[in-house]
C-alpha cells in the first residue's frame, strides 16, 4: 500500500528520511569511503544483484566493495528518481541513479570515461541493531549506457 501524501510514507522512516538515505548511500561511493562505514548500512543478511554476480550478506558485499573502489575512480552518482512504497513492513524503492566514472584496465594508456542510467529496485527495513534503516535488497535490474560510453 503506498501513501499518496509526498511528504510521508507508511512505515517508521518519512520520504525526507528515505531520499536522504538514497543520497547519503551514494555520496559513500562517490568518496570511497571505508567498507566498514558503508557496511553499515546494509542488512547483514543483504542480497545485491549487481551485473557481475550476487552478492549475499555483509561480508560478501564488504569484499565486493572494496573490489569495485579499486577499478573505479572520479565516480559520480546522481540520482533521479527515487519511488517508494510500502508492503510488508519494508520499503519499496524504485530507484534511478545516473552513474559516471572512470576506470583503468591495465595495460591500456590512459583510463576510459564509462556512463550509464542504472535503474534499481531496493527493499528497505529498519535495523533490529539499532532502528536505523538497512538496504536488504537490491536488485540492478538495467544499466544504460550513455551516448559515447563503452559497455560495463
Amino acid at each position: 500500500m503506498s501513501d499518496h501524501n509526498p511528504s510521508r510514507v507508511m512505515g517508521p522512516f518519512s520520504r525526507a528520511e528515505i531520499e536522504a538515505f538514497v543520497a547519503d548511500w551514494y555520496h559513500q561511493l562517490d568518496v570511497h569511503a571505508p567498507a566498514e562505514q558503508v557496511v553499515v548500512l546494509v542488512d547483514d543478511q543483504v542480497e545485491m544483484q549487481f551485473p557481475e554476480g550476487t552478492v549475499r550478506g555483509a561480508e560478501q558485499f564488504s569484499a565486493w566493495y572494496d573490489g569495485v573502489i579499486r577499478i573505479f575512480f572520479d565516480e559520480l552518482h546522481i540520482v533521479t528518481h527515487v519511488g517508494i512504497n510500502w508492503q510488508n513492513d519494508r520499503y519499496l524503492l524504485d530507484v534511478v541513479v545516473n552513474w559516471q566514472a572512470r576506470r583503468w584496465r591495465p595495460p591500456a594508456p590512459r583510463s576510459e570515461w564509462i556512463g550509464f542510467d542504472a535503474y534499481q529496485r531496493w527493499e528497505m527495513t529498519a535495523s533490529p541493531k539499532d532502528g536505523r534503516p538497512v538496504v536488504s535488497r537490491y536488485i540492478v535490474d538495467e544499466l544504460r549506457p550513455m551516448p559515447g560510453s563503452p559497455p560495463l
